[in-house]
């Protein structure tokens, strides 16, 4: 039942963000919540860190949104969580994200690729996201990006 619950709330989680529900999803995070993007670059041999924001910086970053300049279209995540491991009240969860981009006029392609890390605390009975790290495969996202992965 446990895993269930867990795959509830990252793909609840990814739904959220498909629709700009930014308050929404910050009720999947608890209050220690750090959210990061990474990439690994072969170019320099360093881990590149992309966004780091704990829930007050994430919150933020959401309402500070409607005043960027922003990409026209839509996104859309599709999420397969491969594993989840319980360890005491807290659960490490390892899934495949693809962030898909339809521009306004249809046209689909792959935007991005990569993992979430996240880890949730399951102590209060509903799980809640208190880390989320964005492994991305994908180093070149262009100019314009407007929203978290």
């Amino acid at each position: 039942m446990i895993h269930e619950n867990i795959r509830r709330v990252i793909y609840g989680s990814s739904m959220l963000l498909d629709v700009e529900d930014f308050k929404g999803f910050l009720k999947k995070c608890g209050e220690s919540f750090n959210y990061r993007i990474s990439a690994y670059s072969p170019d320099i041999g360093k881990e590149m860190v992309w966004l780091n924001h704990d829930r007050s910086g994430l919150k933020a970053l959401f309402s500070m949104l409607p005043k960027h300049v922003r990409m026209k279209g839509t996104f859309k995540r599709h999420v397969s969580v491969y594993e989840i491991e319980q360890i005491e009240d807290k659960v490490k969860a390892l899934s495949s994200v693809l962030l898909i981009y339809t521009d306004p006029n249809g046209t689909s392609k792959l935007f991005a690729s990569g993992q979430y890390h996240d880890v949730l605390d399951i102590s209060n009975g509903e799980p809640q996201l208190i880390n989320r790290e964005v492994r991305l495969d994908t180093r070149d996202l262009g100019a314009g990006l407007h929203i978290i992965v």
